[in-house]
């Protein structure tokens, strides 16, 4: 025999003196029992459930009272009920990768992604079969089956491909996009590239260029750990290195130089020598994870 809250009490066979007896909760308890609407139910199947239940139920023999509770209890999960159904259907999924952080994402339709240190991705994964689209803010690898259209929406851009393998960066007005294999339309303020495999578009200034002839295996070393810069601020080389380590670096006077090299993720004093020994700079290390970095003494 049940007991407990697990009990379940059958509303026909409940007398109105037993009904008046149960507690406010109980009798809410009785009418949301019947009314349960699985999480993924549509929208128009869960209002199509509500109306047969509410029709069938008024052809029973009215009890004054009773009326009353279940009219009350009705409006509760009606509004209860489409509040979860938008919710559901307007909430995006949101995958986030945190700082000192890599993440591997397989998409509904079979493609994956790999998603660099301090970024995020947020998609509809009810609707992806229809639209295979999706919103990145940072850097992404992404590995394309092919089908319908795939597009990737950035703060500053957008990526079409058909089925391919690409990397994406958007950081704060910077949008690069490097294609490994297959073809890639690039869509930014107005302008629009297509770059096939070894090519790559940066958004500069406000203008959206092509490069050719780029090594394939750096475009997207990252996944591997290793990080290959040819010519980028040396403001932007320690961002990096705080996103892969999860650390804070101030920096001074240092707005106008300019860093080639490369580095693994593994070790961060190895990072902070590779990058500061040529560039004449010092650092210091505090609480294991702030950072000064400043000019060498002349």
């Amino acid at each position: 025999m049940e007991t407990g809250k697990n009990r379940h009490i059958d509303p026909s066979a409940l007398s109105k003196a037993r009904f008046d007896r149960l507690s406010t909760d109980e009798k809410v308890d009785l009418f949301v029992d019947g009314y349960r609407v699985p999480q993924k139910r549509s929208k128009a199947e869960a209002l199509e459930l509500l109306r047969s239940k509410l029709d069938q139920n008024s052809k029973e023999k009215p009890i004054r009272n009773l009326r009353i509770y279940w009219s009350a209890a009705a409006s509760i999960v009606l509004i209860a009920l489409l509040t979860t159904v938008y919710f559901y259907q307007s909430t995006p999924d949101q995958i986030v990768a945190a700082k000192g952080q890599h993440l591997e994402y397989a998409l509904p339709d079979g493609s994956n992604i790999t998603i660099n240190a301090d970024s995020k991705i947020s998609f509809s994964e009810s609707g992806f079969a229809k639209q295979r689209t999706l919103n990145l803010e940072g850097e992404a690898f992404f590995s394309v089956q092919k089908g319908k259209p795939f597009v990737v929406n950035t703060p500053t851009g957008t990526v079409e491909v058909l089925g391919t393998t690409l990397n994406v960066f958007s950081r704060d007005n910077e949008l690069s996009v490097s294609c490994l294999t297959g073809k890639v339309k690039v869509t930014s303020s107005g302008q629009s590239v297509i770059i096939e495999p070894g090519e790559k578009a940066d958004l500069v200034s406000g203008i959206l260029k092509k490069s050719t002839n780029i090594q394939t295996d750096q475009m997207a070393g990252w996944r591997s750990g290793e990080f290959h810069f040819d010519n980028v601020p040396l403001i932007s080389i320690f961002e990096e290195i705080e996103r892969q380590f999860n650390v804070e670096i101030a920096t001074k006077g240092l707005e106008n130089r300019f860093f080639t090299g490369s580095f693994s993720n593994k070790n961060l004093n190895e990072v902070l020598e590779t990058v500061c020994l040529p560039m004449h700079l010092d650092y210091e290390i505090k609480n294991g994870n702030k950072i000064k970095i400043v000019p060498k003494a002349q």
